[in-house]
């Protein structure tokens, strides 16, 4: 597949067939009316996901469609970084290479500032505002932005989760230390129906306050996201233990119900149907997955604002690895407007560079650096780890 879409070219579009799912969402009429309206927040809230048509038709979607193409295109490992040095930002690959999720869309280095731009554009927004009883610019701290696409060989299968941290003491995700539990303690059941309480406290303020919002926006059609409505609000079946169980804690004598064979749906699994322009918003507390193939394309912005919550007086943390490039001094630099400099000055004071390579890469670029490659930051880091090759210890810092 090629970023050439022209008119001449549609019998090379790539044909959307039906996906694994056995059921389908799609938008409802009657919740089509733009903005948090009173339906829509009720049915976010009880089915824990609602499709919004907001920006149907909107010009900007076919701007963004290119841009993601060329991006995707870029980030392909026969590209390596001769199009794009993706070592500014941070790529998710999959088999050989492929990328399936792809941030630093707003790095210089990538060269496309339509995203940006969206992201401060007026109908941008003005749907925050909408949706977060609101929310101005001047009030907002930078958030992330990612692109999810399709590898072009394989199929891509990403294994149902939440994207809350259900066990142990519930620290948040952290890429490069990953925070699974260290016993079979953290996932009792008495530790997780702790966790459990406040993510459905969590759940409802984020309802009723809305501090900030984030969508799937499809700028093509896009039917790879699954879920299982109403996962997000109730405790897990036996079934759904088994499937989000770590294999690790399972082997160390965790007690469940061996009843998921790893490849059959789930009960009550829907696929999320995008057209384009349409967008998801939903609860991350959700049991859901990704699924791609290689014939079907996804190109899907995944994009929000959150609300500031006040001046950081605390000592600044290592920055997760996904996010590490957005510290870059460039990025700031290259932002259309005053006010998200503002946005990136408080998130960015709250971060710090960190010290390994696992710390600033995905495990690709660390790879290509150990080759032999000054990539990304090319700071005494980066130099002594391409001198020293594969004898570069994982978290090994300067000597």
């Amino acid at each position: 597949m090629t970023s050439n879409h022209s008119a001449t070219d549609q019998a090379n579009e790539p044909t959307m067939h039906p996906y694994r799912a056995q059921a389908f969402a799609d938008a409802k009429a009657e919740l089509s009316e733009p903005g948090a309206t009173p339906e829509r927040l009720a049915y976010l809230e009880k089915h824990g996901f609602v499709i919004i048509t907001d920006f149907v038709d909107n010009p900007w979607i076919p701007v963004l469609r290119e841009a993601g193409r060329r991006i995707t295109e870029a980030c392909s490992p026969a590209n390596g970084y001769n199009k794009i040095d993706s070592s500014k930002g941070y790529i998710h690959r999959g088999k050989d290479d492929e990328p399936w999720a792809i941030r630093g869309l707003i790095h210089p280095a990538f060269n496309e500032p339509c995203f940006a731009e969206f992201h401060s554009s007026p109908e941008f927004l003005n749907f925050v505002a909408s949706w977060c009883e609101g929310l101005k610019p001047e009030d907002m701290v930078m958030s992330g932005m990612l692109l999810w696409c399709n590898p072009r060989l394989h199929e891509n299968d990403l294994s149902w989760h939440r994207d809350v941290t259900w066990w142990g003491e519930g620290k948040s995700y952290f890429s490069q230390k990953e925070n699974r539990g260290e016993s079979p303690e953290d996932y009792s059941e008495e530790v997780e129906k702790v966790r459990w309480e406040e993510i459905r406290a969590n759940n409802v303020k984020s309802v009723t306050e809305r501090n900030g919002v984030s969508m799937f926006l499809a700028l093509v059609d896009d039917e790879c996201h699954e879920l299982v409505p109403g996962s997000h609000e109730r405790w897990r079946t036996p079934l759904e233990h088994d499937v989000l169980l770590p294999k690790a804690m399972k082997e160390q004598g965790v007690p469940y119900t061996p009843s998921w064979n790893g490849t059959d749906p789930l009960p009550d699994q829907v696929a999320i149907r995008l057209k384009a322009g349409q967008a998801l918003i939903r609860n991350g507390a959700t049991i859901h997955c990704g699924h791609t193939v290689p014939d079907r394309e996804r190109n899907t912005l995944s994009i929000g604002w959150s609300k500031w919550s006040g001046p950081f007086t605390g000592e600044p943390s290592v920055a997760d690895a996904r996010r590490a490039w957005q510290l870059d001094p460039a990025v700031r630099s290259a932002l259309p407007n005053e006010w998200m400099k503002v946005a990136w000055d408080r998130w960015a004071e709250t971060k710090k560079l960190g010290d390994t390579l696992e710390d600033r890469y995905a495990g690709y670029d660390v790879a290509r650096i150990k080759g032999g490659e000054v990539v990304g930051w090319r700071t005494e880091l980066e130099r002594q780890a391409a001198a020293a090759g594969e004898a570069w210890e994982p978290f090994q810092t300067v000597c």
